[in-house]
């Protein structure tokens, strides 16, 4: 009689065997920019159009408080709910 032996995979055989196996295409578009991301051959802007790109700089620059009420402005909005 046979004896089995099991040798464990190492990690990255692990990947290489669930990547081969799936079939969601969504799952290996996100492992591709992950990766890309974190061995630093790719952008994090990679894919984001140049008005995306001036969008998310134009609302880093805004300041912190712009669409921050005073107390009276908030209690002149909302008046109306605490009457009965």
């Amino acid at each position: 009689m046979t004896k089995l032996v099991f040798i464990p995979l190492t990690l990255k055989e692990q990947l290489v065997k669930k990547i081969e196996s799936t079939k969601n295409e969504n799952l290996l578009q996100l492992l591709n920019i992950d990766f890309d991301y974190f061995t630093g051959t790719g952008d994090i802007t990679d894919g984001v159009s140049k008005d995306e790109i001036n969008e998310l700089q134009q609302m880093v620059n805004e300041p912190d408080d712009k669409d921050t009420l005073s107390r009276k402005e908030y209690r002149q909005a909302t008046a109306a709910w605490r009457n009965k």
